[in-house]
Protein backbone atom coordinates (compact mmCIF):
# COMPACT_ATOMS: atom_id res chain seq x y z
CA UNK A 1 0.00 0.00 0.00
CA UNK A 2 0.90 3.51 -0.22
CA UNK A 3 1.97 5.57 2.53
CA UNK A 4 3.92 8.92 3.42
CA UNK A 5 6.93 8.41 4.97
CA UNK A 6 10.36 9.65 6.66
CA UNK A 7 13.37 7.94 7.41
CA UNK A 8 15.01 10.72 9.38
CA UNK A 9 14.21 13.66 11.08
CA UNK A 10 14.14 17.18 9.23
CA UNK A 11 12.47 19.52 7.26
CA UNK A 12 9.59 19.05 5.35
CA UNK A 13 11.23 18.05 2.08
CA UNK A 14 11.92 14.22 4.37
CA UNK A 15 8.17 13.26 3.59
CA UNK A 16 8.53 10.95 0.91
CA UNK A 17 5.55 8.25 -0.70
CA UNK A 18 7.06 4.92 -0.39
CA UNK A 19 5.04 0.92 -0.69
CA UNK A 20 4.74 -0.11 2.71
CA UNK A 21 2.61 -3.33 4.06
CA UNK A 22 -0.37 -3.17 4.50
CA UNK A 23 -1.63 -4.20 8.00
CA UNK A 24 -4.25 -6.77 9.04
CA UNK A 25 -6.17 -6.43 12.02
CA UNK A 26 -5.51 -8.39 15.17
CA UNK A 27 -7.70 -9.17 18.10
CA UNK A 28 -10.16 -6.00 19.03
CA UNK A 29 -8.88 -4.29 16.14
CA UNK A 30 -9.90 -2.97 12.44
CA UNK A 31 -8.25 -2.40 9.39
CA UNK A 32 -9.82 1.30 8.33
CA UNK A 33 -9.48 2.77 3.95
CA UNK A 34 -8.20 5.99 5.13
CA UNK A 35 -10.06 8.35 3.23
CA UNK A 36 -8.63 11.94 5.05
CA UNK A 37 -5.65 12.17 7.06
CA UNK A 38 -5.23 15.60 9.27
CA UNK A 39 -2.19 17.63 9.70
CA UNK A 40 -1.54 18.94 13.45
CA UNK A 41 1.18 21.45 14.25
CA UNK A 42 2.24 18.29 16.72
CA UNK A 43 2.71 16.28 13.25
CA UNK A 44 5.97 18.68 12.65
CA UNK A 45 7.28 18.35 16.42
CA UNK A 46 7.38 14.41 15.60
CA UNK A 47 8.95 15.05 12.28
CA UNK A 48 11.77 17.31 13.33
CA UNK A 49 12.81 15.35 16.21
CA UNK A 50 11.44 17.61 18.98
CA UNK A 51 9.36 14.70 19.84
CA UNK A 52 10.80 11.39 19.18
CA UNK A 53 8.94 9.07 17.05
CA UNK A 54 9.69 4.97 17.91
CA UNK A 55 11.51 3.92 14.65
CA UNK A 56 12.37 4.87 10.95
CA UNK A 57 10.89 4.44 8.64
CA UNK A 58 7.91 6.48 10.29
CA UNK A 59 4.47 7.33 8.88
CA UNK A 60 2.85 10.48 10.17
CA UNK A 61 -0.50 11.89 11.39
CA UNK A 62 -2.83 10.71 13.83
CA UNK A 63 -6.12 11.73 13.08
CA UNK A 64 -8.45 10.22 10.24
CA UNK A 65 -11.59 9.85 8.31
CA UNK A 66 -12.46 6.51 6.69
CA UNK A 67 -14.30 3.30 6.24
CA UNK A 68 -13.79 -0.09 8.55
CA UNK A 69 -12.17 -2.41 5.45
CA UNK A 70 -11.63 -5.38 8.02
CA UNK A 71 -12.43 -6.57 11.17
CA UNK A 72 -10.27 -8.50 13.75
CA UNK A 73 -11.02 -11.30 16.55
CA UNK A 74 -13.49 -10.39 18.91
CA UNK A 75 -14.98 -6.97 17.57
CA UNK A 76 -18.36 -6.03 18.25
CA UNK A 77 -18.52 -2.42 17.83
CA UNK A 78 -18.26 -1.56 14.59
CA UNK A 79 -18.71 -3.68 10.88
CA UNK A 80 -16.78 -3.62 8.09
CA UNK A 81 -18.68 -0.65 5.60
CA UNK A 82 -19.18 1.62 8.46
CA UNK A 83 -17.78 4.96 7.88
CA UNK A 84 -15.65 6.38 11.15
CA UNK A 85 -13.92 9.11 12.31
CA UNK A 86 -10.47 8.81 14.71
CA UNK A 87 -8.04 10.84 16.57
CA UNK A 88 -4.93 9.41 18.70
CA UNK A 89 -4.16 6.96 16.02
CA UNK A 90 -0.94 6.17 14.69
CA UNK A 91 0.02 6.53 10.70
CA UNK A 92 -2.81 7.77 9.50
CA UNK A 93 -1.36 9.16 6.18
CA UNK A 94 -1.52 5.43 4.61
CA UNK A 95 -3.88 3.93 2.61
CA UNK A 96 -5.00 1.67 5.37
CA UNK A 97 -4.14 1.33 9.10
CA UNK A 98 -5.06 -0.02 12.23
CA UNK A 99 -6.72 1.04 14.88
CA UNK A 100 -8.79 -0.36 18.12
CA UNK A 101 -11.94 -1.07 17.75
CA UNK A 102 -12.96 1.56 20.91
CA UNK A 103 -10.49 4.44 18.61
CA UNK A 104 -13.33 5.10 15.86
CA UNK A 105 -16.72 6.96 16.10
CA UNK A 106 -19.58 7.07 13.62
CA UNK A 107 -19.03 9.82 10.86
CA UNK A 108 -22.34 10.71 9.77
CA UNK A 109 -23.46 10.08 6.27
CA UNK A 110 -23.65 14.12 5.72
CA UNK A 111 -19.57 14.01 6.30
CA UNK A 112 -16.85 13.25 3.61
CA UNK A 113 -13.69 11.68 5.21
CA UNK A 114 -11.94 14.98 4.86
CA UNK A 115 -14.66 16.38 7.02
CA UNK A 116 -14.06 13.43 9.71
CA UNK A 117 -10.37 13.69 9.54
CA UNK A 118 -10.68 17.96 10.21
CA UNK A 119 -13.10 16.84 12.91
CA UNK A 120 -10.78 14.91 15.01
CA UNK A 121 -7.66 16.23 17.21
CA UNK A 122 -9.06 19.70 16.73
CA UNK A 123 -12.31 19.30 18.30
CA UNK A 124 -11.25 16.59 21.04
CA UNK A 125 -8.59 19.00 21.99
CA UNK A 126 -11.33 21.84 22.66
CA UNK A 127 -13.54 20.08 24.00
CA UNK A 128 -11.37 18.79 26.37
CA UNK A 129 -10.16 22.21 27.40
CA UNK A 130 -13.72 22.99 27.43
CA UNK A 131 -15.28 20.49 29.57
CA UNK A 132 -12.25 18.01 31.05
CA UNK A 133 -9.99 20.97 32.50
CA UNK A 134 -12.04 23.97 32.41
CA UNK A 135 -15.59 22.32 33.60
CA UNK A 136 -17.42 25.64 31.73
CA UNK A 137 -20.80 26.14 32.92
CA UNK A 138 -23.86 27.47 30.58
CA UNK A 139 -23.23 31.60 30.93
CA UNK A 140 -19.83 31.70 31.26
CA UNK A 141 -17.75 33.87 29.14
CA UNK A 142 -14.55 32.43 27.38
CA UNK A 143 -11.98 34.08 25.07
CA UNK A 144 -10.34 31.93 22.88
CA UNK A 145 -7.55 32.48 21.19
CA UNK A 146 -6.93 32.09 17.35
CA UNK A 147 -11.00 31.81 16.05
CA UNK A 148 -9.72 30.67 12.60
CA UNK A 149 -7.67 28.20 13.74
CA UNK A 150 -8.36 24.31 13.70
CA UNK A 151 -8.57 24.38 17.52
CA UNK A 152 -9.98 27.63 18.03
CA UNK A 153 -12.94 27.34 16.06
CA UNK A 154 -13.77 24.24 17.22
CA UNK A 155 -13.70 25.63 20.75
CA UNK A 156 -15.86 28.33 19.55
CA UNK A 157 -18.71 26.06 17.98
CA UNK A 158 -18.45 23.34 21.74
CA UNK A 159 -18.86 26.57 23.96
CA UNK A 160 -21.88 28.30 22.05
CA UNK A 161 -23.59 24.81 22.16
CA UNK A 162 -22.89 24.85 26.30
CA UNK A 163 -24.67 28.45 26.33
CA UNK A 164 -21.21 30.14 26.84
CA UNK A 165 -20.63 33.62 25.81
CA UNK A 166 -17.49 33.78 23.50
CA UNK A 167 -14.25 36.52 23.20
CA UNK A 168 -11.90 35.41 20.07
CA UNK A 169 -8.92 36.81 18.72
CA UNK A 170 -8.11 37.37 14.60
CA UNK A 171 -4.95 38.82 12.62
CA UNK A 172 -7.00 40.04 9.84
CA UNK A 173 -10.87 41.18 8.79
CA UNK A 174 -10.89 37.84 7.25
CA UNK A 175 -10.03 35.48 10.18
CA UNK A 176 -12.38 37.78 11.83
CA UNK A 177 -15.52 37.14 9.80
CA UNK A 178 -14.25 33.39 10.10
CA UNK A 179 -14.73 33.43 13.88
CA UNK A 180 -18.07 35.19 13.96
CA UNK A 181 -19.45 32.37 11.42
CA UNK A 182 -18.31 29.88 13.77
CA UNK A 183 -20.49 31.56 16.65
CA UNK A 184 -18.34 34.14 17.98
CA UNK A 185 -19.70 37.35 20.09
CA UNK A 186 -16.66 39.25 20.05
CA UNK A 187 -13.48 39.50 17.86
CA UNK A 188 -10.67 41.47 18.93
CA UNK A 189 -8.08 42.29 16.37
CA UNK A 190 -5.31 41.73 17.83
CA UNK A 191 -2.40 43.45 16.11
CA UNK A 192 -4.53 46.79 16.11
CA UNK A 193 -6.10 46.46 19.71
CA UNK A 194 -5.02 46.07 22.97
CA UNK A 195 -6.36 42.89 24.13
CA UNK A 196 -6.93 43.30 27.90
CA UNK A 197 -8.69 46.56 26.81
CA UNK A 198 -11.24 45.27 24.97
CA UNK A 199 -11.70 42.05 27.07
CA UNK A 200 -12.76 44.59 30.07
CA UNK A 201 -14.67 46.50 27.36
CA UNK A 202 -16.58 43.71 26.39
CA UNK A 203 -17.16 42.33 30.07
CA UNK A 204 -18.21 45.48 31.72
CA UNK A 205 -14.08 45.38 33.59
CA UNK A 206 -15.29 41.42 34.92
CA UNK A 207 -12.89 39.71 33.02
CA UNK A 208 -13.50 36.33 31.80
CA UNK A 209 -14.12 32.51 33.43
CA UNK A 210 -12.32 31.00 30.77
CA UNK A 211 -9.62 31.31 28.56
CA UNK A 212 -8.02 28.89 25.92
CA UNK A 213 -4.30 30.12 25.09
CA UNK A 214 -2.70 28.41 22.02
CA UNK A 215 1.03 30.32 22.71
CA UNK A 216 1.02 30.72 27.00
CA UNK A 217 4.48 32.36 26.76
CA UNK A 218 3.29 35.48 24.65
CA UNK A 219 0.37 35.87 26.04
CA UNK A 220 0.33 34.47 29.95
CA UNK A 221 0.86 37.79 31.69
CA UNK A 222 -2.39 39.09 29.67
CA UNK A 223 -3.85 35.75 30.47
CA UNK A 224 -3.64 36.55 34.44
CA UNK A 225 -5.27 40.49 33.87
CA UNK A 226 -8.15 39.46 32.26
CA UNK A 227 -8.69 36.21 34.24
CA UNK A 228 -11.37 36.45 36.54
CA UNK A 229 -10.92 35.51 40.37
CA UNK A 230 -10.97 32.26 40.47
CA UNK A 231 -10.65 31.86 36.41
CA UNK A 232 -9.28 29.31 34.71
CA UNK A 233 -6.71 29.52 31.85
CA UNK A 234 -6.27 26.10 29.74
CA UNK A 235 -2.76 25.60 28.37
CA UNK A 236 -3.26 24.24 24.37
CA UNK A 237 0.00 24.81 23.57
CA UNK A 238 3.06 27.23 23.76
CA UNK A 239 5.37 26.90 20.29
CA UNK A 240 7.54 29.74 20.76
CA UNK A 241 9.01 29.19 24.76
CA UNK A 242 8.13 25.63 26.26
CA UNK A 243 9.42 26.53 29.49
CA UNK A 244 7.63 30.12 30.38
CA UNK A 245 8.38 32.30 33.11
CA UNK A 246 5.33 31.91 35.46
CA UNK A 247 4.44 35.42 37.06
CA UNK A 248 3.21 33.73 40.14
CA UNK A 249 2.34 36.60 41.76
CA UNK A 250 -0.27 37.53 39.47
CA UNK A 251 -1.84 33.74 39.92
CA UNK A 252 -1.79 33.80 43.20
CA UNK A 253 -3.58 37.53 43.57
CA UNK A 254 -6.26 35.98 41.10
CA UNK A 255 -7.01 32.54 42.76
CA UNK A 256 -6.29 31.26 38.67
CA UNK A 257 -5.98 27.57 37.74
CA UNK A 258 -2.99 27.09 35.17
CA UNK A 259 -4.20 24.15 33.59
CA UNK A 260 -2.53 21.64 31.12
CA UNK A 261 -4.30 19.36 27.81
CA UNK A 262 -2.93 16.82 26.00
CA UNK A 263 -4.63 14.65 23.92
CA UNK A 264 -1.86 12.19 24.00
CA UNK A 265 -2.16 11.61 28.03
CA UNK A 266 -5.30 12.11 28.64
CA UNK A 267 -6.90 9.24 30.78
CA UNK A 268 -8.86 6.72 28.46
CA UNK A 269 -12.52 7.61 29.82
CA UNK A 270 -12.39 11.34 29.57
CA UNK A 271 -11.15 10.73 25.89
CA UNK A 272 -14.10 8.69 24.99
CA UNK A 273 -16.49 10.78 27.04
CA UNK A 274 -15.14 13.50 24.59
CA UNK A 275 -15.49 11.52 21.27
CA UNK A 276 -18.80 10.24 22.46
CA UNK A 277 -19.92 13.40 22.89
CA UNK A 278 -18.50 15.21 19.58
CA UNK A 279 -20.21 11.88 17.51
CA UNK A 280 -23.80 13.15 18.92
CA UNK A 281 -23.34 16.67 17.93
CA UNK A 282 -21.84 15.95 14.11
CA UNK A 283 -25.33 14.04 13.98
CA UNK A 284 -27.31 16.40 14.86
CA UNK A 285 -25.46 19.07 13.01
CA UNK A 286 -25.07 21.17 15.41
CA UNK A 287 -20.88 21.41 14.70
CA UNK A 288 -19.12 21.82 11.64
CA UNK A 289 -15.93 20.75 10.30
CA UNK A 290 -13.45 23.79 9.28
CA UNK A 291 -11.47 22.27 6.39
CA UNK A 292 -9.01 24.80 4.86
CA UNK A 293 -7.17 23.38 2.30
CA UNK A 294 -6.39 19.33 1.12
CA UNK A 295 -3.35 17.91 -0.15
CA UNK A 296 -2.26 14.47 -1.85
CA UNK A 297 -0.14 12.22 -0.36
CA UNK A 298 2.10 13.15 -2.75
CA UNK A 299 2.16 16.54 -1.85
CA UNK A 300 2.73 16.50 1.85
CA UNK A 301 5.37 18.05 2.04
CA UNK A 302 3.74 21.34 0.64
CA UNK A 303 1.25 20.46 3.62
CA UNK A 304 3.69 20.68 6.53
CA UNK A 305 5.48 23.56 5.34
CA UNK A 306 1.87 25.26 4.91
CA UNK A 307 0.82 24.20 8.73
CA UNK A 308 4.20 25.68 10.04
CA UNK A 309 4.07 29.39 8.17
CA UNK A 310 0.57 29.32 9.08
CA UNK A 311 -0.80 29.98 5.63
CA UNK A 312 -3.73 28.24 5.65
CA UNK A 313 -6.97 28.74 8.24
CA UNK A 314 -8.74 25.82 9.43
CA UNK A 315 -7.45 22.47 9.37
CA UNK A 316 -5.31 20.73 6.43
CA UNK A 317 -5.91 17.44 5.46
CA UNK A 318 -4.18 14.57 3.01
CA UNK A 319 -5.65 12.69 0.87
CA UNK A 320 -4.06 9.03 -0.78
Amino acid sequence: MKAVVYKEYGGPDVLIVADVEKPAPGKNEVLIKVGGSAVNPVDTYFRKGIRQVPSFPHIPHFDLGGEIAEIGEDVTQVNVGDRVWGTNIGGTAAEYVLAKEDQVFPLPSHKSDVEGAAIAMPYVTAHLSLYYRANLNEGETVLIYGGAGAVGNAAIQLAKTAGAKVITTAGNSEKGEISLRAGADHVIFYKEENIVEKVKEFTNDDGVDVILDMSLSENMENDLNMIKIGGRIVTIGSPVNNSPTLPWRLLNQKNAALLGVLVFTTPKQELLNACGEISVLLKEKKITAYVGETFLFEEAARAHEAIERKRVNGNIILTP
